[in-house]
């Protein structure tokens, strides 16, 4: 072992110096400040809790990992003003990049978290004279127990709001299940809602299933009728079926009447007899009329044909009555013919 040993030192060296520059790297430029950094390795509550108590305020800042495909936009400046003003546009450049990791900042002050912001690792930020804290070794999964229990302890609707977006960021795991939680369990629905559309934008397949879920166990009509929504959101094959389901059993009428529209937006002709249906069948007459407003939203020829069949067939005249007046708004001209003859007829 002793002479094998002095073989790995130089590999060890070299593992060390690439350890310390990746650090580096992640770590921003940061001007006007007095910059510190602090490990939070499994600690970061602990470190955001000290810094609380500092007399003065201070950012503090620390890199996440982000979900495979995250974009910033063009036309950013390079450098970012914290503390106010327009950011400096020297150097800047408009051309849209992808990031495995962004740096989440935050401003204390008052014993309290009163701005957070996100920026991308090739900007620069200006602290403005203020002190500038960088934490290193931060877990995704302590960052996300952060923000979750900033979210449910802050009393400002945009910090939770921004909270639980950060939160669906995070490519940790555990991101996932806090959203959930949040969604299921809150007693604002502002923030139950915000959790369910990161949940569907941002959280695949898995936030998909928790929707699905939260559309057929749900309690609230209002929070349904949002997840309504969210499922046009999820890009999953059996979004247009829940939309369906929801459309045909939700025991409350203005969700079936949202998830009729919704379900004629993404679903097209595959849910035309699923509306049709319900133009006939909804025990509800205010559905029944919705439905054949979902119907006037079908893409392409399919909203005419299936608006004259209703206005042909349908046993109810108020039915009737809604396909004719969405025929009239129809440039079509299958429907003017239909409302022309409709008219010769009755004369």
């Amino acid at each position: 072992m002793r002479r094998i040993a002095p073989l790995f030192a130089p590999l060890f060296a070299l593992c060390a110096l690439l350890s310390a520059h990746l650090l580096e790297a992640q770590q921003p430029t940061v001007l006007h400040a007095e910059v510190s950094t602090v490990s939070a390795e499994h600690a970061l509550a602990a470190q955001i809790d000290r810094l609380k108590r500092e007399a003065a305020p201070v950012w503090v800042g620390y890199a996440i990992d982000v979900k495979p495909g995250f974009h910033e936009g063009g036309n950013k400046s390079r450098i970012a003003l914290l503390e106010g003003g327009s950011d400096r546009y020297e150097d800047g450049h408009d051309q849209e990049e992808s990031f495995d990791h962004v740096n989440l900042l935050m401003r204390i002050a008052g014993d309290h978290i009163e701005k957070m912001r996100l920026e991308t690792p090739d900007r620069q930020l200006d602290a403005g004279g203020q002190r500038f804290v960088w934490l290193t070794g931060v877990a995704g999964k302590d960052s996300v127990d952060m923000l979750r229990n900033l979210v449910l302890s802050d009393d400002a609707e945009k910090t939770r709001e921004e909270a639980v977006f950060f939160i669906s960021l995070h490519q940790a795991p555990e991101a996932t299940t806090a959203l959930v939680q949040l969604a299921t369990t809150g007693t604002d629905l502002g923030v139950r809602e915000k959790a369910a559309f990161w949940l569907a934008n941002q959280r695949g397949h898995e936030g998909f299933l928790a929707i699905q879920h939260l559309a057929r166990t749900d309690a609230s009509p209002a929070f349904r009728e949002k997840l309504t929504f969210d499922l046009t959101l999820c890009h999953e094959p059996d979004a247009v079926d829940e939309l369906t389901r929801m459309a045909k059993t939700d025991a409350s009428p203005q969700v079936r009447r949202q998830a009729q529209f919704w379900m004629a937006n993404i679903g097209g002709k595959k849910v035309v007899a699923d509306l049709r249906n319900s133009a006939s069948n909804d025990p509800d007459v205010e559905v029944r009329k919705a439905a054949v407003f979902a119907i006037s939203r079908l893409p392409g020829e399919e909203a005419t044909s299936q608006l004259i069949q209703v206005a042909s067939t349908n046993g109810d005249p108020a039915v009737r009555k809604q396909a004719v007046f969405w025929l009239g708004q129809s440039d079509d001209p299958r429907a003017l013919d239909y409302l022309t003859k409709l008219v010769q007829s009755t004369r």
